[in-house]
């Protein structure tokens, strides 16, 4: 996989320094520019597939990037090395490759840098940015491009890094300090990036249900050394197989699973996270995450509601229907005592509600499926039956309608197939809410 190197250059006539790196390391010798040195820092062990970009406007091709562009008292001309002939100097097997850009006075000049940067760079590359020297709106402009090149070219920022010259003081003054002295701090600013990968996945879970990003940010990030993510560090994979886990079963309709499902350990995992060493903003994303599945427990009727408003939420229409029917067949034979694994028990229930439904006639209980007559009549004398017979059989014709994909005469639209659940599953929880407030209040007596 290549890597690359990208800086902007600035106009100005830098004064000489040192550079301490995030790691405490401070360089050597002194440097008139920043690329100089995180380049000799980062890129000196690159090879011929890599490459160092260097963007240059007009004015700061002709200062900084070719040699003796800046003028003394009375226009003399002051010996100097440019940035090319400095990274030239260090014998590197990098390319080494500049372009030319817009000043980036309006709006139509800082899309055409968008656009020359943007068609730098590789698929898949490795990148490295350098925002020092980066004038007026550039920096933002860069965390943007990023960001988007990241989604389209699959590029991945190993580091972004800006050296705070003005750390020393106002320029007169660091003048006055020997160079030897003059030690600019290098900030990594990498978190920025990573944030906005988290910010992305973190929103793709919360809207989409889909956890696949924050599991690629994770494995990835683990196996490079370079990435600092501060998230990465105490993000256990465990805790992302169990959303993934839940998210499955809630898309596969496994409701023995849901039942389960283990959703006490899954939020104590994720609060010890927020405990851990990470900034007050990676754990806002944690809360996001959080909050997502707060509602959710193991007790049947809560459970039934919040899958089922889970699935609404994020468009899973036909596991609504799916889960609504499984579930309330389910809770009738936990009324009954009965075995809900069974597939003969849950097709009793199910014939009971047909009957309920249809008003099939005593008489006319010949299928095999209406053998045990007696336990059908106490079937109809259950409270969940009764209350949710209505709802139940407005399902049924719902899931006929989407099972054989709107081919049928009386086909619903998607609207009305929303809306119409939308309001079953209100009817549910007027339902299941009352009757789980009465029986709670019953116990706590």
């Amino acid at each position: 996989m290549s890597k690359s190197f990208i800086s902007i250059l600035g106009t100005n006539d830098y004064l000489e320094c040192l550079h301490k790196f995030p790691d405490g390391e401070v360089s050597t010798d002194p440097v008139k520019y920043v690329q100089e040195d995180l380049i000799n820092n980062i890129c000196k062990d690159w090879t011929e597939d890599d490459e160092i970009r260097i963007y240059l406007t007009e004015e700061a091709k002709k200062r900084n990037w070719f040699d003796n562009g800046h003028s003394g008292r009375e226009g003399k001309a002051i010996t100097n090395l440019g940035l090319k002939s400095r990274i030239d100097s260090l014998q590197l097997k990098a390319k080494v490759l500049s372009y030319s850009i817009k000043e980036g006075f309006n709006e139509a000049e800082i899309w055409e840098i968008f656009q020359s940067i943007y068609d730098s760079f590789k698929e898949n590359e490795e990148v490295i940015v350098d925002i020092t020297h980066s004038f007026r709106s550039l920096p933002m402009l860069l965390i943007t491009l990023l960001n988007f090149a990241k989604q389209v070219k699959k590029i991945r920022v190993l580091g972004i890094y800006y050296a705070a010259f003005e750390n020393l003081g106002p320029i007169q003054k660091v003048k006055e300090i020997p160079v030897a002295q003059r030690i600019a701090p290098v900030l990594d600013l990498t978190s920025f990036s990573n944030l906005q990968e988290w910010t992305n996945a973190t929103y793709d879970f919360i809207n989409n249900a889909n956890i696949n990003l924050m599991k690629s940010l994770v494995k990835h990030s683990s196996k490079q050394s370079t990435v600092k993510d501060p998230i990465v560090k105490y993000f256990p994979t465990r805790v992302l197989d169990r959303i993934e886990k839940l998210i499955n079963n809630i898309a596969l309709c496994r409701g023995k699973e849901l039942i389960k499902f283990n959703f006490t350990e899954l939020k104590n995992d994720l609060n010890e996270l927020k405990n851990k060493e990470i900034n007050q903003t990676f754990k806002i994303l944690i809360d996001e995450i959080s909050n997502k599945i707060s509602n959710f427990n193991n007790d049947y009727q809560i459970l039934v509601i919040n899958l089922s408003e889970w699935c609404l939420q994020h468009r899973l229409f036909q596991q609504t229907i799916t889960l609504l029917q499984e579930f309330s067949i389910s809770l009738v034979l936990n009324d009954l005592n009965l075995q809900t694994s069974y597939k003969s028990n849950r097709n009793l229930v199910s014939q009971a509600f047909r009957i309920k439904s249809q008003k099939i006639k005593e008489e006319e209980w010949n299928e095999p499926a209406f053998s045990n007559k007696d336990l059908i009549k106490e079937i109809f004398n259950l409270f969940y039956f009764d209350k949710l017979t209505s709802s139940f059989n407005k399902l049924t014709d719902i899931r006929n309608d989407v099972n054989h994909s709107g081919f049928l005469d009386d086909a619903g639209s998607v609207e009305s197939i929303k809306t119409n659940l939308e309001n079953i599953l209100q009817a549910y929880k007027q339902v299941l809410g009352s009757h789980y407030a009465n029986q709670s209040l019953q116990s706590s007596k």
